[in-house]
């Protein structure tokens, strides 16, 4: 292809050739000019060798004041329930008995419960270690509540 030529394009174009805006035209235009932003608007030149990195979310005072609550307020619920695990009694103990060869419910309930009538003590005993039925066998362990 040829280099810029108008006069070549007239001859062979069929669409209007290029041609110079007048003068006058030219002069009044306005170009657009950069601006700069940020420290070097400030400094009065451009900074050289400084790294803008774009910033996440900027909080108003008022948020951070808001975050700051919700950090205490999620503190003192952390540290109550650290509290309360850390002061818990130990839960009490419950006596317990093995079963001997040979022995029956009735047999544990009364030995552990004289005072009672058998068959509130074998209640007791049966409820305490949920026992579904009145067999027992030799070495299980039976809670005794008090």
């Amino acid at each position: 292809m040829h280099e810029f030529a108008p006069e070549l394009q007239e001859e062979q174009m069929s669409a209007v050739a290029w041609t110079e805006a007048p003068a006058d035209l030219r002069q009044g235009r306005r170009h657009l000019r950069a601006v700069p932003t940020g420290p070097a608007a400030r400094g009065g030149g451009p900074v050289v060798g400084v790294r803008v990195e774009p910033t996440g979310l900027r909080l108003t005072a008022r948020g951070r004041r808001l975050v700051g609550v919700l950090v205490v307020v999620a503190l003192l619920i952390g540290g109550g329930a650290a509290a309360r695990a850390w002061a818990t009694t130990p839960a009490p103990t419950v006596p317990t008995v093995t079963v001997h060869q040979g022995e029956t419910l009735s047999g544990v309930a009364h030995r552990a419960y004289p005072s009672m009538q058998v068959s509130d003590a074998v209640t007791k005993v049966a409820l305490a270690n949920d026992l579904n039925g009145l067999q027992v066998s030799a070495g299980q362990q039976l809670r005794l509540p008090r």
